[in-house]
């Protein structure tokens, strides 16, 4: 056999076993293209039906508050999720991070202090990231939603390209 020909064989096999042999998408297990293609459909339909998720949003930002509601037709059950969000530039020696977003959600009895727990949760979180971490802590904008944090997150990722989440807590844990 000719020499170009076993060169141009190997060098291929390499290539092809290089590609198959890297993870995709962040997972551990190699990616695998035929399978990803024949999901990606429930992929999408699962994506929709995240994203379609009623929020009631209540925003806070320098003391006006504003209510919207992606879909107002919709009743939002009282054994639902409630999420309280504030935006935070961070500060300290050594970093400066700006439009992160700390995240805390609860149950939602239908009492008012359901909301009022997610927000103390939320304070806790920022006097430790100020006692550990930073010099400064800043809060840009304040918002409380009825619905998941992950939906009041893409909620807010439409508005902002720059935010990014730094923990979504669990203000049920006392």
């Amino acid at each position: 056999m000719n020499p170009l020909v076993r060169i141009f064989f190997a060098l291929l096999f390499l290539c092809l076993s290089a590609v198959n042999g890297f993870a995709g998408n962040g997972s551990v297990k190699p990616f695998n293209y035929l399978k990803d293609f024949r999901n990606s459909k429930e992929l999408i339909h699962t994506v929709d039906s995240f994203l379609s998720i009623s929020l009631v949003v209540s925003n806070t930002t320098g003391g006006n508050q504003t209510e919207t509601a992606s879909r107002p037709s919709e009743a939002v059950s009282s054994q639902g999720r409630i999420c309280s969000c504030q935006i935070l530039n961070l500060a300290s020696a050594n970093y400066n991070h700006r439009h992160v977003a700390l995240l805390a959600e609860k149950t939602n009895h239908g009492a008012s202090s359901d909301f009022s727990a997610a927000k103390n949760r939320i304070e806790k979180e920022k006097k430790e990231l100020k006692r550990m971490f930073y010099d400064e802590v800043k809060v840009v904008s304040t918002v409380a939603a009825l619905g998941s944090c992950h939906a009041l997150y893409v909620h807010l990722k439409n508005d902002d390209r720059d935010l990014q989440v730094y923990e979504i807590l669990n203000a049920d844990i006392r």
